[in-house]
């Protein structure tokens, strides 16, 4: 008989040699040209992830923007509108400024030389071809040659002479002023 000792002999160490895999260069090249193209493959992945990110805020900024643009141009527009009606209104206020003539320019130059500052009020206002009569009441009769001085300087008279100045009975005076046109200022 035969007998077959199964049970691992302790007392002889043998070492075991195991096959070492053969590395070929060509294969070591080959994988580090696809480990590089794998590791450049996804930093580009990551670099063109941040652009369109970029791009994404970018585009909602630039989108805000347009719509804050355009609340701006609505307001323009209406802006602009309300000016042309203005700039409308008042060019037809200088073009029948610029069309006076005759018995509407010379009231306007009569009334703008009134002093501000003086209690004065006219009750007649007469033309006969370049003369004009003004008769008024005043409290103060200090403010009647101011009156004379603002209607020779509005340009419209040569000359301006205090015809009369007459005290009232309740501390008015009544005065009357000539007046020469320089303008023709006939009565339409």
């Amino acid at each position: 008989m035969i007998k077959v000792n199964l049970l691992k002999d302790h007392t002889a160490h043998v070492r075991k040699s195991f096959a070492a895999p053969k590395a070929s260069r060509i294969g070591l090249i080959f994988l580090a040209i696809a480990v590089l193209s794998a590791g450049a493959m996804g930093f580009w992945t990551i670099r063109v992830q941040r652009q369109v990110q970029t791009g994404r805020e970018e585009r909602e900024k630039l989108r805000r923007e347009e719509a804050r643009l355009q609340v701006l141009k609505k307001e323009i527009d209406k802006f602009e509108k309300l000016k042309q009606a203005r700039q409308s209104r008042i060019d037809v206020i200088e073009q029948l400024k610029a069309a006076q003539t005759g018995p509407v320019l010379l009231l306007n130059n009569v009334l703008q030389s009134i002093p501000r500052d003086g209690a004065l009020w006219l009750t007649s206002l007469t033309q006969q071809a370049e003369r004009i009569k003004i008769i008024g009441f005043t409290q103060h009769t200090e403010v009647i040659p101011d009156f004379m001085t603002n209607l020779i300087n509005c340009g419209m008279f040569q000359s301006v002479d205090l015809e009369l100045i007459e005290s009232q009975k309740d501390s008015s005076s009544k005065f009357s002023l000539v007046c020469i046109s320089g303008k023709k200022t006939q009565a339409e």
